[in-house]
């Protein structure tokens, strides 16, 4: 669907400063940041997302499946990122773009969404709070 959405969770559900980004452009454009990220031999967006198994079952029992299959299955525990970890994500996202918009269908847009990830991550940072990504369908 074209709501789908990728934001930033942080480890610290207080941390003192607004932590929503959009995230809209980078969903819109995940194929094409997918090839940069490949090409750059950096994650993919995708591999920053991470739920904690309660979340992840959840979120299966809403898309219909079984509840007793769901409670059988083995989940990994949350991943927590550094935030440096995904501002040297994000600057390189930027620097590609920056210099080869046509990589994407919504230079902008993406631009405007990686910004406000590095702006977040930055404060993460300075809090020492971790991270990772959710998506929002």
């Amino acid at each position: 669907t074209m709501s789908t959405a990728f934001f930033i969770v942080l480890d610290n559900k207080a941390p003192g400063f607004e932590t929503f980004v959009n995230g809209k452009s980078l969903a819109k454009d995940s194929e094409g940041l997918d090839k940069i990220a490949e090409a750059l031999g950096i994650r993919l967006l995708d591999e920053f997302v991470s739920y904690s198994p309660e979340e992840a079952r959840a979120m299966m029992e809403e898309m219909g499946g079984d509840p007793v299959e769901i409670e059988a299955i083995k989940l990994p525990d949350q991943t927590w990122y550094d935030p440096e970890e995904g501002l040297t994500w994000v600057r390189q996202m930027i620097t590609h773009l920056q210099a080869a918009p046509s990589a994407v269908k919504h230079p902008e847009g993406v631009l405007e969404d990686l910004q406000e990830y590095q702006a977040v991550l930055e404060q993460a940072k300075a809090v020492g709070a971790k991270w990772n990504l959710q998506v929002d369908f």
